[in-house]
């Protein structure tokens, strides 16, 4: 089964930056007219800057972790959709050339298929993930786990395209999206050769047309879609097994075939290649 990858998010740190880069930046933000709203000594960083252009791209600051208790350097991470930071990239020139390295840190990897939810089917490969609903919205974390490797969010994107920005598609569209945020932080020189591998967190499937499965079998598909029952070990691998020959989504295979595309256009601004 096919689908369309892309990245939502991409989140990248800068190391051993001192304030005054961090100041010179929301100086040089203000002075291009860019809208900026900073907070300090709030959440997991001393200080955050949000800034926004005039088409509503955005950038998300943070400077100096609370755990950095020593020295005048810290670390200055940014987060933003991949196309976004090349309308910022002015800003960043003066943080590459004092940095003494460059990190990624995570993103959101987003799965589209053409197809209704109720056609889509993701379990989770370990059982302590547990499924929670809002609205149509499946769940796997819960919102404080948000930003961790493998938290999962499935929903009707033509429903959130038509609510937030008044796009109407002519078809469906699904959307699977999920956490990647290896163990280790990668040198962003090195993220071309570190793809995700979500397999290893979910099993994933799209079935067309329900009525090609035995009925007891279609039962047990759709509770476990829809986190009713997620039954024992035994039905789950059969489950598996039924889907996988013709429906399954190989997240693996997918990720890896667009991963250099999709990185490129952050990975060319922040290093300075663009």
């Amino acid at each position: 089964m096919k689908a369309a990858v892309s990245i939502d998010k991409f989140v990248m740190e800068y190391k051993d930056v001192p304030l005054s880069v961090y100041y010179g930046l929301m100086r040089e933000a203000a002075m291009i007219g860019f809208q900026t709203k900073e907070t300090v000594y709030w959440g997991e960083y001393c200080y955050e800057l949000h800034i926004r252009n005039a088409n509503r791209d955005y950038l998300h600051v943070f400077y100096k972790n609370f755990r950095e208790t020593e020295g005048y350097l810290h670390t200055l991470r940014l987060e933003t959709r991949p196309e976004h930071y090349l309308q910022f990239h002015v800003l960043l020139e003066p943080i590459r050339n004092v940095a003494s390295s460059m990190y990624f840190v995570s993103c959101d990897v987003a799965y589209d298929v053409r197809t209704s939810l109720e056609h889509v089917v993701v379990i989770p490969m370990h059982g302590r993930r547990k499924m929670t609903h809002e609205g149509t919205t499946r769940y796997f974390g819960l919102p404080h786990q948000r930003k961790t490797n493998g938290y999962c969010r499935i929903y009707d994107k033509r429903l959130e395209l038509w609510e937030k920005q008044k796009i109407m598609l002519d078809h469906e569209l699904s959307r699977i999206e999920i956490v990647y945020k290896p163990d280790k932080k990668i040198l962003l020189t090195d993220v071309h050769g570190h793809p995700p591998e979500q397999n290893k967190q979910y099993f994933a499937a799209v079935v067309p047309d329900w009525s090609e499965l035995p009925r007891r079998r279609t039962e047990q598909i759709c509770n476990m879609r829809d986190g009713v029952d997620m039954y024992d070990r035994r039905i789950r691998t059969g489950v598996k097994e039924t889907l996988a020959a013709q429906y399954q989504l190989d997240f693996n295979w997918l990720a890896r075939e667009q991963w250099e595309s999709l990185v490129e256009v952050p990975y060319g601004v922040l290093l300075g290649a663009a």
